[in-house]
C-alpha cells in the first residue's frame, strides 16, 4: 500500500540540512541527531542543538486524510508559520499542517561566552497524499486560524492579522534575500572590472615593450650583419681549424672507447682465470684434507694393529711357559705311577707266592694243624695287610695329584680354546680392517688420480690461456704505447695551434662564439690528457693482474708436484702394510688338539 510522503526543504535562514524525504507509514520523531540515529535523507532527525533528542511527531491520518503536527514537550519550542503550538516544555494537541507551510524548530541560541550563534531549523514542508497528489495548500482554504488548545482559544488573537504578518515578514525575508544576492553581484562585477583593468594596462606595457624590443633587434641585426660581413672568412679559417681538431678529438674518444672495451674484456678473463685458480686451489685443498685424513686413519690402524701384536705375543710366551710347565709336570706323575706301577706288581707276585706256599701247606697238613693254619693264616694275612696298606696309601696319592692336575689341565684347555677364540676374533678384524684398507687406499688412488688428471688438464688449459692473454697483453700494449705516441703527438699539436690561436685572438677583437670555441679546446685537452692517464691506469692494474695470475699457476705447479709425491709415497707404504700383515700369524701350538690325560683309576 502507497504512503504519505513529508518533504522538508531548507529555508535560506535555516540551520543548512540536506531535503528529506520521509514517508509517513507511521507516526515520525523529529529531534536532534544521537549516536543511535544519525541524520539521513529518510528520517527527519537533524544535526542542530537547538532541537531536543524527542521534539515533535508528524504523522498521515488516513481516516481524515490531513497531515498532524505536534510538540512533544520540547524546550524551544515547534513553530507553524511563526505561530508556537505550546508553552516550554509542554506537550501540544495536534495541528493540521498543510503543504506549503513554514515550520520552525527551536529557536536562535546564542552563548554568552563565545558569542556564537547556533541557528535553528527553518524549513518550508510540501506534503503528497498516497495517491501522490499534493495536499492543500493555505492559500487554497479559507483563511481561518490555527487549531490552539482548548484552553487558550478565548485568549486568542484575530487570525488575520497574524497571517498578514507572517506574510510581511516572509515579504521582508525575501527582498532582504534578494538585496543581498544584488551585492554579491556587485562586488563580483567590481572585481571583475579591476582585474580587466589591471590585464588592459598589461597588456598595453608589453605591446611598448614589444615595439622597443623589435627596434633594437633591428639595430642590433643591422651591426650583426656589418660585422658578419667583416669576420666572415675569419670566422670559416676558424670553423674550418675547429671541425678538424673535433674530428681528431672524436677519433681519439673512439679510439679510448675501443681501449676500454678491450681492457674491460681482459679484465674479465681475469677474473675468470682468477676464479678457476681459486676453485683448482679449493679442490687442492680438499684432496689435501682427504690426504691427511687417510693418512691418519692409517695411522691409527697401524697402531691398533701393533697393539694387538703385542698383546698376542705376551699371550704366546705366557702359554708356551705354563704349556712346559704342564708337560714338566706331566712327565714327574708319569714317573711316579710306573715306580707305583713297578711296587704293585712286585707285591702282587709276593702275594701270589705267599698264597702258593700256603696252599702247599694246607695240601700236606689238612687235619692236624688246624688251629695252627688259623693262626699263620691270620698272621701271613697280617703280613700281606701291611705291604698293601702302605702300597694303596702311595697309589692313593697320586690319584688325587692326578685329578688336581687333570682339573688344571681343564682349565688350561678353557684358556687354550678362549684364547683360539680370541684368535680367530683378531683374525677376522685384521682381514676386515685389511680389506677396508685396500678399498679406501683403492678409493683414494681413484680419487688422486683422477684429481691429478683434472688438474693436468686444468693446468694445461690455464697455459693455453695464459699464453693467449700474454700474447694479447703484448698486442694491447704495444697498441696502447702506439696510441699514446699518437695522443701525445696530437696533443702537442693542439696545444701549439691553442697558442697560436690564443695569440691571433690578442691581435685583434673577438666575437661571442670565438671565444666559446677558443675555450673548447683546453676542455678538449684536458679530457684527452684525463682519457690517456686512465689507460695508462688500466694498463698498469692488467699488468698486475697477470703477475697475480702467473704466481697463483705457479702455486698450482707446486700443490701438484706435492700431490704427486705424495701419491707415490701412499704405494711403498700401501706395500709395507700389506706384507707386515701377511706375516703376522699367531702361534702354532694354540692349533694343536687338546692334550688327553689318561689317569689310572
Amino acid at each position: 500500500m502507497p504512503s504519505a510522503l513529508a518533504v522538508f526543504t531548507c529555508r535560506p535562514n535555516s540551520h543548512p540540512f540536506q531535503e528529506r524525504h520521509v514517508y509517513l507509514d507511521e507516526p515520525v520523531k523529529i529531534g536532534r541527531s544521537v549516536a543511535r540515529c544519525r541524520p539521513a535523507q529518510n528520517n527527519a532527525t537533524f544535526d542542530c542543538k537547538v532541537l531536543s533528542r524527542n521534539h515533535a511527531l508528524v504523522w498521515f491520518d488516513h481516516k481524515t486524510g490531513k497531515f498532524y503536527l505536534q510538540d512533544t514537550k520540547s524546550s524551544n519550542g515547534t513553530f507553524i508559520n511563526s505561530q508556537r503550538l505550546s508553552r516550554g516544555s509542554e506537550e501540544s494537541p495536534p495541528c493540521e499542517v498543510l503543504s506549503g507551510d513554514i515550520i520552525q524548530f527551536g529557536v536562535d541560541v546564542t552563548e554568552n561566552t563565545r558569542k556564537v550563534t547556533h541557528g535553528c531549523i527553518v524549513s518550508t514542508i510540501k506534503l503528497f497524499l498516497p495517491d501522490g497528489m499534493e495536499a492543500r495548500r493555505r492559500s487554497d482554504v479559507i483563511q481561518t486560524p490555527l487549531p490552539l488548545p482548548i484552553d487558550k482559544v478565548a485568549a486568542n488573537t484575530p487570525s488575520m492579522y497574524s497571517q498578514e504578518l507572517f506574510q510581511l515578514s516572509q515579504y521582508l525575508q525575501e527582498a532582504l534575500h534578494r538585496e543581498q544576492m544584488l551585492e554579491q553581484k556587485l562586488a563580483t562585477l567590481q572585481r571583475l572590472l579591476s582585474t580587466t583593468q589591471e590585464a588592459s594596462e598589461s597588456s598595453w606595457q608589453a605591446l611598448i615593450d614589444e615595439d622597443r624590443l623589435l627596434s633594437r633587434l633591428e639595430v642590433m641585426g643591422s651591426q650583426l650583419q656589418a660585422y658578419s660581413k667583416v669576420r666572415a672568412v675569419k670566422m670559416k679559417k676558424y670553423i674550418q681549424v675547429f671541425t678538424v681538431l673535433f674530428r681528431s678529438v672524436h677519433f681519439i674518444i673512439i679510439e679510448v672507447v675501443n681501449l676500454d672495451r678491450s681492457l674491460s674484456n681482459t679484465e674479465d678473463e681475469c677474473t675468470h682465470l682468477k676464479e678457476m685458480s681459486e676453485r683448482g686451489q679449493e679442490e687442492l685443498q680438499e684432496l689435501a684434507n682427504k690426504y691427511n685424513a687417510a693418512v691418519n686413519e692409517i695411522k691409527e690402524l697401524t697402531d691398533k694393529i701393533k697393539a694387538a701384536e703385542g698383546r698376542q705375543e705376551e699371550l704366546t710366551l705366557q702359554g708356551v711357559t705354563e704349556k712346559r710347565e704342564l708337560e714338566m709336570r706331566i712327565e714327574e706323575m708319569e714317573e711316579k705311577e710306573q715306580v707305583l706301577q713297578a711296587r704293585i706288581e712286585a707285591l702282587q707276585a709276593d702275594n701270589d707266592f705267599t698264597n702258593e706256599r700256603l696252599a702247599a701247606l694246607q695240601g700236606t697238613h689238612p687235619h692236624t694243624h688246624t688251629h695252627t693254619h688259623t693262626h699263620t693264616h691270620t698272621h701271613t694275612e697280617l703280613l700281606l695287610f701291611t705291604p698293601t696298606f702302605s702300597a694303596y696309601k702311595s697309589i692313593h696319592t697320586p690319584r688325587q695329584s692326578s685329578h688336581s692336575l687333570q682339573q688344571r689341565c681343564a682349565s688350561l684347555q678353557q684358556d687354550c680354546d678362549f684364547l683360539r677364540a680370541e684368535r680367530r676374533d683378531l683374525t677376522d678384524k685384521l682381514q676386515h680392517l685389511e680389506a677396508e684398507l685396500s678399498r679406501y687406499q683403492h678409493k683414494l688412488s681413484l680419487v688422486l688420480s683422477s684429481s691429478l688428471e683434472s688438474l693436468e688438464k686444468r693446468k694445461e688449459v690455464l697455459q693455453d690461456k695464459l699464453g693467449s692473454l700474454e700474447n694479447q697483453h703484448l698486442e694491447d700494449a704495444s697498441r696502447l704505447k702506439t696510441q699514446l705516441d699518437q695522443a701525445q703527438a696530437r696533443t702537442h699539436t693542439l696545444q701549439k695551434e691553442v697558442r697560436h690561436r690564443s695569440a691571433v685572438r690578442h691581435g685583434g677583437l673577438q666575437t661571442g662564439s670565438d671565444v666559446g670555441l677558443l675555450s673548447l679546446a683546453p676542455l678538449q685537452y684536458e679530457d684527452t690528457q684525463s682519457q690517456l692517464f686512465d689507460l695508462r691506469r688500466r694498463y698498469e692494474k692488467t699488468e698486475q693482474e697477470k703477475l697475480n695470475i702467473h704466481q697463483e699457476l705457479e702455486q698450482c705447479r707446486s700443490s701438484l708436484k706435492l700431490l704427486q709425491d705424495k701419491t707415490s709415497s701412499v704405494s711403498p707404504n700401501r706395500n709395507k702394510i700389506c706384507c707386515w700383515l701377511g706375516g703376522f700369524s699367531l702361534p702354532a701350538w694354540i692349533d694343536e688338539p687338546r692334550v688327553q690325560i689318561n689317569v689310572l683309576e
